[in-house]
């Protein structure tokens, strides 16, 4: 296969996995102001989003909720906004139709009309849980088509190995964004209930509030939390099942060829980091070392760029 195709694959997948994660944490988040008893839990609340799309992390800041949510929903011109991922997802997708299903490029196709379609005053106004909750509605019709309409063979492979990094890397996205909005109520003095309160928020982010309620029959703590979302094996989010995922992909791309693979040696080491983090290690400095779990999974990316694809995105 040509590295411009593999690399259109991998890059497919990717984005539509981040589209679907960055919606669902505008949603979340937005309407999880108005359970917060804060005086400024607007202000809050926008910071928090700015955070996650932008990396912008200025506390001080007077946020406008318009313009905030036009930028990280609509706008073109932000290349971190739904709508540019998934604009950026569609044209990756249309230099490849001829690898992929028809039924598959029509399902991209349509999620990129939906959401160009969109009217951006009324999203601002009135339509952000719609706009938000088709996303995820799209996405999921995208992977059944993913899984039901093509060969398991390279082409599906790269999509998928795209889709699970990318999955990797929002999950830490997600716990350092909301760690950070945790700092900022620590340094305020807020009241250790609210502060709880970003626990669950996390969890109702990533889809795993119910299942971690039945796996630990105990009030949702810090360290459930993260041994939840980081280490469980079987939670289709956890950063060990996909880098447990990405493990197996780069195992078939190399039809495992007794060679060492680099990528794959880097790969295996991150999963088992991942599986066997123990809470005690980490806690003291929690944001620092999600920070640098993060870091590897780039860097992982970087590493599976070079080998499969030859150039850098």
């Amino acid at each position: 296969m040509l590295t411009r195709i593999a690399n259109s694959l991998y890059w497919t997948g990717r984005y539509l996995e981040r589209s679907e994660h960055l919606a669902r944490y505008l949603r979340v988040q937005y309407f999880s102001m108005q359970d917060i008893p804060m005086q400024d839990s607007r202000a809050f609340t926008l910071r928090s989003i700015e955070r996650m799309y932008k990396g912008d992390n200025d506390p001080e800041k007077t946020l406008s909720e318009a313009e905030v949510l036009r930028s990280v929903g609509m706008s073109y011109e932000e290349p971190s906004s739904i709508r540019s991922t998934v604009r950026l997802a569609r044209e990756n997708a249309r230099a490849l139709r001829h690898v992929i299903s028809t039924e598959l490029w029509e399902s991209i196709n349509a999620f990129y009309l939906y959401c160009n379609n969109f009217s951006p005053d009324f999203f601002v106004t009135h339509g952000l849980h719609e706009f938000t909750s088709e996303v995820g509605r799209c996405c999921a019709i995208i992977r059944s088509r993913l899984d039901d309409t093509l060969l398991q063979d390279e082409t599906w492979t790269l999509m998928k190995l795209g889709i699970h990094l990318e999955r990797a890397v929002q999950l830490l996205r997600i716990l350092l964004s909301k760690l950070y909005d945790i700092e900022e109520m620590n340094a305020r003095g807020d009241n250790p209930i609210l502060r709880q309160y970003q626990g669950t928020v996390i969890l109702k982010i990533l889809e795993g509030f119910d299942l971690h309620q039945q796996i630990y029959h105990q009030p949702l703590s810090p360290q459930t939390t993260v041994d939840f979302l980081v280490a469980h094996p079987q939670f289709a989010r956890s950063a060990t099942y996909n880098l447990r995922a990405v493990t197996t992909l780069i195992e078939r791309l190399d039809g495992n060829a007794p060679e060492k693979n680099p990528v794959l040696f880097q790969a295996g080491k991150l999963f088992h980091y991942f599986r066997y983090l123990e809470y005690a290690e980490v806690e003291d400095d929690l944001v620092g070392q999600l920070s640098k779990a993060l870091d590897s999974v780039y860097a992982l990316h970087d590493a599976i760029q070079a080998r499969y694809f030859g150039e850098s995105e």
